[in-house]
Formats: C-alpha cells, structure tokens, sequence
C-alpha cells in the first residue's frame, strides 16, 4: 500500500464518535445562562422602573412603581427565561452558556435541534428538576452523558469543533 491509501479514508470507516460533554460542562454553560438572564432581566425591569418613576418623580410613587415591578418580575420571568432557551437552542443549538463552554445540543442523528425539539427538550428540562434535579445527575452515570431531557428530545450535547 502506498501512503496515499493509508491515509484516504475508506468509504465503510464508521464515522467519528462526537465528544460529549459532561456534567461539570453543561453545569458551567447553566451558571453563566442563569446569570445572564437575571442581568439582562434586571436590565428590562430598571428600565420599566425608571419610565414609571419618570412618569411621576414624586418619591410616593416611587414604593408602589417597586411593588408593580416586583409583581410583573414574579408574572413573567419564567416566561423570559423560557424565550431564552426555547430561541437559543432552537435557532443555534446552544444558548450563550453553551457558546462560551464550547458545547452544543444536536439531535442523535447529529442533525440541528429545530424549534419543536427545543421545546420538547425545554418540557424534559422540568421533569429533569422536579425530583430533586436526579434527571441532570443522570448524565453523570450515562454512557453518552445525557441527562433525562436528552433522552425524551432524542438530543445529544456535545463538545464543538474549535479550529
């Protein structure tokens, strides 16, 4: 043989395994999503703060504009934190946690995560956390490393290519 041929790949050659990422990876890409979106949503509530105080400077208006926000942040911060993941890993594949860890969510077959998948994901997410988080602890003991929301979305997290 010569080395042209030791080096060409055949064509029968199983493709290569992805790296998956691990727990301490996905946890980190978690921490940093968490503080983003507690800061970009602090960001949005000083701002609807500020216009209502702006509206009326008086400082008396300045407890109840607080309470308002307190009660609209309770209301719909789940539902900004559900917009996040839900377009991020929808749109990309990796939310910006993901991004920095050098990690991303594809499907088993190593194909793109689309919107509906996302969401089923993002439903698996909660049964994930509801026993005391087992279902990420999963993904310590888990040959591929998946936690149970992978499993139910049929969805992998793995390790990106940096060049």
């Amino acid at each position: 043989m010569t080395s042209k041929e030791i080096d060409t790949p055949m064509s029968g050659d199983p493709a290569p395994q992805p790296q998956y990422a691990g727990f301490l990876a996905r946890g980190m890409a978690m921490g940093i999503d968490i503080l983003l979106i507690h800061i970009l949503y602090f960001g949005c509530l000083c701002a609807v703060a500020a216009a209502l105080w702006g509206y009326s400077p008086h400082w008396l208006v300045l407890i109840p504009s607080l309470l308002f926000c307190l009660l609209l942040f309770l209301l719909t911060f789940p539902l900004f934190a559900a917009v996040y993941f839900l377009a991020l890993h929808g749109w990309q594949g990796q939310t910006l946690g993901k991004m920095f860890m050098g990690i991303r969510v594809v499907r088993i077959d190593g194909g793109e995560v689309t919107p509906s998948l996302a969401f089923l994901r993002f439903i698996g997410f909660g049964l994930s956390i509801l026993p005391l988080g087992l279902g990420l602890f999963w993904s310590i003991i888990d040959r591929e490393k998946c936690a149970w929301h992978d499993h139910l979305a049929a969805t992998r997290v793995v390790m990106t290519m940096r060049s």
